[in-house]
């Protein structure tokens, strides 16, 4: 039978694939740590990216000991992973950091001798803070710059004109006050066509970068044929899915805020659709896609929400897989997958990839995808 797979590394490297895991106070350097293994998990924009790693009791010393994982509050972790010249000898500037953030959970487990840590990225630092200031005299732009440098982290920020406060008088649809630090600068990079993220100990508030124009990150499949009977891939695993929507009914959003009109709106397609069940009926509720879209007149915004609704009742398609270990696929870059002979063959937006890496195992990797775009935001029913 013809189920095997000849596996072709995605980034074929003779180096053996390191890691290190740093642990210590925040706005320290950290100390180096033993760990069995870890996981670290990069989300698209606007949510925290996360980390989870396993630590050896027994390995543990001063001063990141036991007894100061178990005491200590807050605590800084970093990972890094890479493939270093010399294996046997190695620091972080032979790596790639992929993740900095604080432990948000500690699982003790006495019996196996291991402590689990767990945590995200600093993005939660905005996201556990709520706002309360109205930045009236502010514009988008010192906002994002204010709450940066608030956590310690560095502004990388484009600026933006108008000011938020005419912004809250124009657009009635969103309330802002009381929402999280994280909330207000989404909505502001939605409102000016921006996108928000945090890297290492930077934030990223600007123009957004066309995923299309970045070079696509491979993955490669070939049918067995009668050369061959097995299998060829870049990847260890690959699956697909297409959600028949359609069956269930779609409804798409559009929020938009126009400055030369000076006017917020929301549009929905089809129009004249509730959301939820309708009494006396058994259908399931609508599945409803929320985009938000800068400057465009109501006319614009109601035939972008009439196109994305017929993209996506045509046909969503899902992917994913996993791969041998890199550090090239990040979530600003698109997959690009072929030879499968199938509709899948496709552009997909990546949503997220995982890492892994075990001390007596191999680094791998798995990503989850979307062949449209991720500026959509599924409302659940």
């Amino acid at each position: 039978m013809a189920n095997s797979l000849n596996i072709v590394p995605a980034v074929p490297s003779a180096r053996a694939p390191r890691g290190i895991v740093l642990l210590g106070d925040p706005n320290q350097p950290g100390t180096r740590v033993p760990w069995v293994d870890w996981e670290v998990e990069q989300n698209v924009w606007h949510s925290a990216s996360t980390f989870r790693m396993r630590l050896p009791i027994s390995a543990l010393s001063d001063p990141i000991n036991l007894n100061y994982i178990l005491g200590t509050n807050p605590i800084q972790a970093q990972v890094y992973a890479g493939f270093p010249p010399n294996p046997d000898q190695y620091g972080t500037s032979d790596l790639q950091q992929l993740i900095i953030g604080n432990v948000d959970s500690i699982n003790f487990d006495p019996s196996g001798r291991t402590v689990d840590i767990s945590g995200r990225d600093y993005t939660s630092l905005l996201i556990d803070s709520k706002t309360f200031d109205r930045w009236a005299n502010q514009t988008a732009s010192q906002i994002a710059t204010t709450l940066a440098k608030r956590h310690g982290l560095t502004p990388q920020v484009t600026p933006t004109t108008g000011l938020v406060g005419k912004i809250y008088e124009i657009d009635k649809i969103h309330d802002r006050h009381g929402t999280t630090e994280w909330e207000l600068l989404t909505w502001l990079a939605g409102v000016y066509d921006y996108v928000v993220y945090i890297q290492g100990v930077t934030l990223y508030f600007g123009p957004k970068p066309d995923p299309k124009t970045a070079t696509p990150y491979l993955i490669q499949w070939q049918n067995p044929d009668q050369n061959s009977a097995f299998f060829q891939a870049n990847v260890l695993d690959l699956g697909f899915s297409r959600t028949l929507t359609v069956g269930k009914g779609v409804i798409v959003q559009v929020h938009s805020f126009n400055h030369k009109q000076k006017a917020g709106f929301s549009v929905t397609y089809p129009q004249g659709k509730a959301k939820g069940i309708t009494p006396g009926t058994a259908k399931a509720p609508a599945q409803v896609y929320s985009y938000i879209i800068a400057n465009l007149s109501q006319q614009d915004a109601q035939e972008r929400a009439a196109k994305i609704y017929n993209d996506i009742i045509r046909h969503e398609l899902k992917m994913n897989a996993n791969l041998p270990g890199d550090n090239i696929l990040v979530p600003n870059v698109m997959v690009q997958v072929s030879g499968t002979q199938t509709p899948f063959d496709s552009l997909y937006y990546v949503e997220s990839v995982s890492r892994r890496m075990s001390f007596d195992g191999a680094y791998r990797m798995s990503v989850r995808g979307k062949n449209h775009s991720l500026d959509t935001s599924v409302i659940p029913s």
